[in-house]
């Protein structure tokens, strides 16, 4: 690994902070080259995250490895003002997240950033200054632009939702796929709407200005989360041979936008009956749910008695949030009515901690303990729930703690 820091003479102006122009580092490691402000701490760790996701991206994409043509450029900037006057300064707008620049020449191209603030206004170190689905989205953005000049837009936006959830490990270096699935709804509602719904061949048609982007970006999220995902080995096939052709047979892939969307299009009508491929993406969709639903099917399930399923939905909605009171206080009650009471009484407490109305949740700890036979601790929550909701809980209460034996 070659880690050099270099202090850079020239000061450009659009690093600047309250008027004073800012020393710029140079950190380069392995394919990523950072300029960076002096007063940034953790680069070392910022470097090794990235070289993660660019190494997770590889091993998903098989693009030849690059490495040898250019660095990948960084830059950070001091803070938000000095980023949007970067920013001004390079494409006439102003913006507030950070941005990937693509330029003629690649070599030039740019992930420009600056450092978040933690709650109390001190400047974040390390990764976690800009850590985020933002980051994400842009960082996908400069490893794909270095192998292909002009990639189909599904391929684009489609992965690109996709990887903004992903997540990197600190101590391990691994990237890791997590469970949350922020554009589901959107994309099962726009393709409920017959109006709004793309089938694929749209998808995979798709060149700038074809649709708006809140119409497009989801669908091609679903789109490629299902070749992604599916079971199926056909649709796999398809989108490693996608790939392929956009790998060039590794060589930078400098065709056009038009040329590259119409290669992958005909490979995939040539192999695909394009109605049987919109089914098949129908069927996929509709057995995707959203946390909303699958809250829904859980309640549900457990009012039918059917605790097992009801237990198995509430699981997975708990997996995209996992500190939503609602959940862990149904996982409580039917952990309560399969009788696995040391189980309920963790869920209640969660719930509890997560924001769940105090009373509901006491009631719940005290009928628990009561059924599990430990009498102390079903007085105490009884006496807790009388107190703090006496209206509906009181007469109930009182006459619970009636029946409990005298010590």
């Amino acid at each position: 690994m070659n880690i050099k820091r270099v202090m850079l003479i020239t000061l450009f102006s659009a690093v600047v902070s309250c008027g004073f122009a800012q020393a710029t580092l140079l950190h380069t490691d392995g394919i990523y080259q950072f300029e960076y402000p002096e007063t940034f701490d953790g680069i070392e760790e910022v470097s090794r995250a990235f070289t993660s996701f660019h190494r997770y991206y590889s091993d998903f994409f098989r693009f030849a490895d690059q490495s040898g043509t250019s660095l990948l450029r960084v830059v950070i900037l001091p803070d938000r003002d000095s980023f949007e006057t970067y920013i001004q300064n390079r494409i006439g707008e102003r913006r507030s997240g950070f941005l990937f620049l693509k330029y003629a020449k690649k070599e030039l191209s740019e992930l420009v950033l600056y450092p978040s603030l933690s709650a109390s206004g001190e400047t974040l170190r390390g990764f976690d200054a800009f850590a985020g689905p933002v980051l994400l989205r842009q960082l996908y953005l400069q490893y794909l632009y270095a192998h292909v000049s002009e990639p189909p837009l599904w391929v684009r936006d489609g992965f690109q939702a996709c990887f903004e959830t992903l997540n990197w490990d600190s101590q391990t270096g691994a990237v890791r796929e997590t469970s949350g699935e922020p554009w589901l709804e959107s994309a099962k509602s726009l393709y409920a709407d017959s109006q709004k719904r793309l089938p694929a061949s749209a998808i995979l048609s798709a060149v700038t200005g074809s649709y708006e982007a809140v119409r497009f970006y989801p669908q091609a999220w679903a789109f490629a989360t299902f070749l992604k995902t599916t079971e199926n080995p056909e649709y796999q096939r398809f989108l490693y041979e996608t790939f392929i052709i956009l790998g060039n047979n590794g060589r930078y892939n400098d065709s056009s936008l038009q040329e590259n969307t119409d290669s992958v299009k005909i490979r995939f009508v040539r192999f695909f009956d394009v109605a049987e491929a919109d089914e098949n993406f129908a069927v996929w969709l509709s057995g995707k749910y959203t946390f909303n639903e699958l809250i829904q099917f859980g309640v549900t399930l457990y009012n039918s008695g059917e605790y097992a399923a009801a237990g198995k939905r509430l699981r997975e909605a708990a997996l995209i949030r996992p500190q939503d009171p609602l959940v862990s206080y149904y996982l409580g009650l039917v952990a309560y009515s399969e009788k696995n009471y040391e189980e309920a009484r963790t869920r209640y407490i969660q719930a509890q901690q997560f924001g769940a109305e105090a009373s509901t949740v006491l009631w719940a700890l005290a009928l628990n303990a009561w059924s599990s036979g430990d009498m102390a601790e079903a007085k105490k929550h009884l006496l807790s729930v009388k107190e703090t909701n006496p209206g509906k809980y009181g007469e109930r209460a009182d006459k619970l703690l009636q029946s409990i034996p005298s010590p």
